[in-house]
């Protein structure tokens, strides 16, 4: 993956309405018939202040028992910190509603706040996905997340004046699909036109890429041609995509920010701000194993980790921690 290194100036000023234009509610209306099915939930700001607070921890709730801290409990917790604490924060209504949607979407969701996924949290599911069947886990990965973390303290801390963050922060349930990341495209448009795509899972290749290029190619343009072109608020974007491999259908994934705060993935930025606009896109894969980000785990598996799992691990693998991390949690917040 290309490190960038295009000086800021050469950028359109990042404004707060941009950034604002790319929070999923603030487009999901006008694209709704042409994306996942998704809930909003507004968010209160102490569990803001929740996910915020130091620790892995889950609030006391329907599905977690009072002693609800990821430490440990009775003969097992080998002198660790007692995990009840009248201290956990309850988020009742929070969690019915949470439930009431995972019931209405089928039963499993993605969650995600107005910007960013937790995706570098996955290693502590056990599948680990992002996907979420109960109200824990989702809490569980929001606060785990660095990603998470960024839009709750600095989602507007590019921007050329006012604050840092907005006044209100949603909860993003969408739809689970078993989304194959083969399929998944970064898209960049510049004055209003499209001048690149690029494979998003760029730690992999995949060798039917190469043979599809052009009818994937050709899916996305008439996709953004007929669905997205015109309809986004501003001309300087970036959205993701997902096509179905079986019958070529186009799914509007997300919108992202035109700015250095975007992963330019396989271009480097210089590229796209220069690229013309009379001229076809860019279209960019991974043309063979050798161009693939060398790692042996999934993209952000080996990103920062708590200092509550580092502690657990004790010199073992990721796979082996993070296991023992789970069984942890997950035995204290399910007994009774």
């Amino acid at each position: 993956m290309p490190v960038s290194t295009t000086p800021p100036q050469d950028f359109p000023p990042t404004t707060i309405q941009h950034i604002q234009n790319c929070s999923f509610s603030s487009w999901y209306d006008t694209f709704a018939a042409c994306t996942l099915k998704s809930r909003i939930i507004p968010l209160e700001e102490e569990f803001i202040e929740y996910l915020n607070a130091d620790g892995v921890f889950l609030p006391r709730g329907e599905d977690a028992a009072e002693e609800d801290h990821w430490g440990g409990s009775g003969d097992e917790s080998g002198g660790e910190e007692e995990i009840g604490d009248d201290r956990s924060p309850s988020f009742p209504e929070l969690q019915r509603r949470i439930e009431q949607d995972i019931e209405d979407l089928g039963g499993a969701v993605f969650p995600k706040l107005n910007w960013s996924s937790p995706k570098d949290a996955a290693w502590i599911t056990t599948g680990t996905t992002l996907k979420s069947t109960t109200p824990s886990e989702i809490f569980l990965l929001l606060k785990s997340s660095d990603f998470v973390a960024h839009d709750l303290g600095h989602a507007f801390e590019k921007c050329e004046n006012g604050p840092t963050r907005p006044e209100k922060f949603e909860l993003v349930l969408k739809k689970w699909y078993d989304l194959l990341p083969s399929m998944e495209f970064r898209c960049f448009v510049k004055d209003g036109e499209l001048v690149g795509i690029s494979q998003r899972d760029v730690v992999n290749y995949y060798d039917f890429l190469s043979e599809a290029r052009e009818d994937l190619e050709d899916s996305i343009i008439e996709f953004f041609e007929e669905k997205i072109k015109g309809r986004f608020p501003d001309p300087d974007y970036v959205f993701d995509v997902y096509i179905n491999q079986r019958n070529r259908k186009v799914w509007l994934l997300d919108f992202n920010p035109f700015s250095l705060t975007t992963d330019s993935l396989l271009f480097q930025w210089q590229e796209i701000l220069r690229h013309p606009t009379s001229q076809p896109p860019i279209f960019r894969i991974i043309e063979s194993q050798a161009n693939a980000t060398q790692s042996p785990y999934p993209a952000y598996t080996t990103s920062r980790l708590p200092r509550e799992a580092i502690d657990l691990s004790s010199g073992a693998s990721i796979e082996e921690f993070a296991e023992n991390f789970r069984r942890r949690l997950y035995d204290a917040v399910t007994e009774d």
